[in-house]
Parts: C-alpha cells; sequence; structure tokens
C-alpha cells in the first residue's frame, strides 16, 4: 500500500504545514510605535490623564515621516504630546492649542487627527484642553472596508496535507 519513501514526504509535508501554522501563530497583533520613557513624566497634564485612569506611557513622540511625490522626495513629522493606555489600548494624546482650535465636524477632525491614529497605529486620539480642563476621546471605526485575510497559504497547505493522506491511504 505504501511505497517506499512514502512515509518521508508524508512527515516533510506535515513538517511544513507545522511549520506555518507555528509561524501564524507565532504573529502578534500590531504594536503601537511608541518610545516608551524611561523617567517618570511628570506634570499637570500627566496628572490629570492619570486621574482619568490612563497611564502615561511617554511624553513628546516625534514619528518622522518620507513622502514622495513623483520624483521628488519630502521630509515630515508627526507629533504627539503624550502616549497613553488604557484597557490595553494605546492612545496619542495631542494638546489644544490657542491659536489651532478644534472644529468640530467630521471633516475636520478626519483631517486633523486620522493620520495620528494611523501613523502611531492607536486605538484613538484624546484631545486634551488644558486651558478647559476636558480631555476629548477620539475613536476611529472604518466600516465596509475589508481587509483580506492573511493565511490562505497556510489553508493551502492543510488541504494538501489532508489530500496526500486520503491518496496514500486510499490506494
Amino acid at each position: 500500500m505504501l511505497r517506499e519513501g512514502d512515509a518521508v514526504v508524508l512527515f516533510l509535508l506535515l513538517i511544513l504545514v507545522l511549520f506555518f501554522l507555528i509561524r501564524r501563530w507565532k504573529k502578534t497583533d500590531i504594536h503601537p510605535v511608541v518610545l516608551e520613557s524611561n523617567r517618570p513624566v511628570q506634570g499637570e497634564i500627566p496628572e490629570m490623564l492619570k486621574a482619568e485612569g490612563y497611564e502615561v506611557v511617554a511624553a513628546k513622540q516625534r514619528l518622522p515621516l518620507w513622502i514622495r511625490v513623483g520624483e521628488k522626495q519630502y521630509e515630515s513629522r508627526l507629533y504627539a504630546d503624550f502616549i497613553v493606555r488604557k484597557g490595553g489600548k494605546t492612545y496619542v494624546v495631542i494638546l489644544a492649542k490657542a491659536k489651532k482650535a478644534l472644529r468640530l465636524s467630521g471633516a475636520a477632525v478626519r483631517d486633523r487627527f486620522l493620520a495620528h491614529v494611523l501613523a502611531f497605529q492607536a486605538a484613538g486620539v484624546l484631545y486634551v484642553d488644558p486651558l478647559q480642563g476636558t480631555l476629548k476621546t477620539i475613536t476611529f471605526d472604518v466600516t465596509g472596508v475589508r481587509i483580506r485575510r492573511r493565511g490562505g497559504l497556510t489553508t493551502h497547505l492543510i488541504m494538501l496535507t489532508v489530500g496526500a493522506l486520503i491518496a496514500i491511504l486510499a490506494r
């Protein structure tokens, strides 16, 4: 029923499938792009955030960006005043500026904060107005966008192995 070498091929296929399953299992979720501060962050704003239940992870984050338009390349950066965590989620803290008031409309909030959420890979933005002592949580929910599931290769390998097992046992 089994020919010489069939067991070796089957064993190698099984090891290959296990390798891909373990590799997929070990992949972790996207982690926020944050450089954590080694020294404690102090001040009025961090105390306000701690009072609201947030853990201040870092202060003054600067994320460099390189933008290419045609053949020309530009350098820019995104700034975050603080990075905080609460309930296993990471948030970017942006402080209100007197010269740049926040206009509460969908387009204005999107244009101002979506880049921060995507670039820092955060759950949302905390908009803090230190003069008024207010804190607004801004989150984005992008519905209707389908993210292609990875793992098609693993499924194909499993089916290949099952098919090979059936073919070997059917002889």
